[in-house]
């Protein structure tokens, strides 16, 4: 069952951030979804599991936009 879940990810600053988030998580297993908020500094995921949504959060900080879920 999928799930949405909101995190937030302060080094977004622009439209290129958003647009390279949404490129690379895009075709992350178990993603289907990825909206970005660039005011609200915050990515949307719809996720399959859990473990779609840690492979998300560990290749946001690699690409160097470390996010942490909000609560």
């Amino acid at each position: 069952m999928s799930k949405q879940v909101s995190l937030n990810v302060s080094d977004i600053s622009c439209n290129h951030c958003v647009m390279t988030i949404k490129r690379e998580l895009a075709p992350v297993e178990g993603v289907e979804a990825v909206d970005v908020d660039l005011d609200a500094k915050q990515v949307e995921l719809t996720v399959q599991d859990d473990a779609a949504l840690e492979r998300a959060k560990a290749l946001l900080d690699e690409i160097g936009y470390p996010a942490t879920e909000t609560s």
